[in-house]
């Protein structure tokens, strides 16, 4: 009896194996080799790995490590065990999670959901923080024992650049059907993201399956290793085309038309049109992006796209009317498409500009109906209805 009861309890204390795109890892209190000690301190190690998409460049992700204590180690009487307390003044805001009342893997994923929105949510610091990569590792040393949230995220972000809830979109990544709070990280060319997961400190090593069981042998482990295992998604840049009209003919307005094409090693990824009509002489400008910035419905028409960073790109005018033309016959911009935002610095070098000036030939200047079919032979083409009550489709 005695030896069932101690595995229920040593269940009722356990979390689960870390899930994919996840710290991967195990928690959980119990053995049997030598008594649990916690008055010692601990250390966690987390390994980064190099990823790539299919085709695409090995990169490292730039990210750091935050830990916040959820909970005290409470030893329990009796057994090879613990328990957790809330009861100290730093753990007070995570008093209402059922931490010793959890059975399952589910469980313990949302109890570490729970715990996110009160540590990102609420603003609160770190217990710890690990910034500095060594042998693609970040070790956090002299731990308390007890229950850590681990929190990888994008080295040298604000919160509000670093959290993300999947039923919001993240660099043009599609929405989850429900709401689970994520981290990202990034390389030169991807999205590295990562959901937090719990911690206990000690811990114990797991079975052959990755499983941690009351009845694994070996002794408690004070300075565990594991391996961050994030999603990984392509990063969209964002691109700006630019238009100024320096003189106007009055009386009908004016379309012009880009089309934007982009390659990344030999293959292209993006195909389409942008086009911007005038009515008067000024300035305009499209931003096409995977994800729009707070700001830039006022300042550009917004088109969706989705342009890998790192992609060759060309953008051509190829309609400026019947009375207009660019000035200096420059028609035609190509760059490689960082992942400067339109706020940043050095988001001029996605950022292409025409200037286009009236031809003085008295032709009716018109606008255009296009109706827009693409061939991988024959690239963009269209039918074109001119006239001055034409607009753009």
């Amino acid at each position: 009896m005695k030896r069932k009861k101690r595995s229920r309890l040593l269940c009722l204390m356990a979390a689960s194996i870390l899930a994919a795109g996840c710290v991967a890892g195990a928690l959980m209190p119990g053995g049997t080799a030598h008594a649990v000690e916690l008055d010692g301190m601990c250390s966690l190690t987390v390994t980064v790995e190099p990823k790539n998409m299919e085709g695409g460049p090995v990169e490292m992700p730039e990210v750091a490590l935050d830990l916040y204590k959820v909970a005290d180690a409470v030893p329990v009487e009796g057994y090879d065990a613990y328990s957790f307390s809330t009861e100290g003044e730093s753990q007070a805001a995570y008093a209402g999670l059922a931490l010793n009342d959890a059975a399952s893997r589910e469980d313990w994923q949302e109890l570490a959901q729970q715990a996110a929105e009160i540590a990102l949510g609420g603003a609160r610091q770190p217990d710890a923080t690990v910034e500095d990569l060594q042998n693609d590792r970040l070790t956090a040393a002299d731990l308390t024992t007890g229950l850590y949230l681990v929190v990888a995220r994008g080295k040298g972000l604000t919160a509000e650049e670093y959290v993300f809830r999947t039923a919001e979109s993240v660099e043009g990544r599609e929405a989850a059907a429900e709401s689970l709070l994520t981290t990202v990280a990034y390389s030169e060319s991807y999205v590295f993201s990562y959901v937090p997961q719990l911690i206990s400190l000690p811990t114990k090593e797991p079975d052959e399956e990755g499983n941690i069981m009351p009845s694994n042998g070996g002794d408690w482990d004070y300075g565990p290793s594991v391996v961050l295992k994030p999603e990984v998604q392509e990063r969209f840049a964002a691109l700006a085309i630019e238009k100024t009209l320096a003189s106007f003919q009055a009386g009908s307005p004016a379309t012009f038309v880009f089309s934007i094409e982009a390659s990344l090693d030999g293959r292209t990824v993006y195909s389409d049109v942008a086009s911007l009509t005038f009515d008067g002489p000024g300035s305009k400008g499209v931003l096409l992006a995977a994800e729009f910035p707070e700001g830039a419905e006022g300042r550009y028409a917004l088109q969706q796209a989705r342009i890998p960073v790192g992609a060759q790109v060309t953008v051509t005018e190829i309609y400026s009317g019947t009375v207009y033309e660019p000035e200096g016959g420059q028609a035609v911009r190509s760059f490689t498409a960082s992942a400067a935002k339109p706020s940043e610095a050095g988001f001029e070098n996605n950022t292409v500009s025409f200037r286009n000036v009236y031809d003085g030939t008295g032709k009716n200047g018109g606008s255009v109906t296009n109706q827009f079919s693409y061939s991988t032979d024959s690239g963009w083409s269209w039918t074109a209805v001119t006239g001055p009550n034409a607009s753009i489709e």
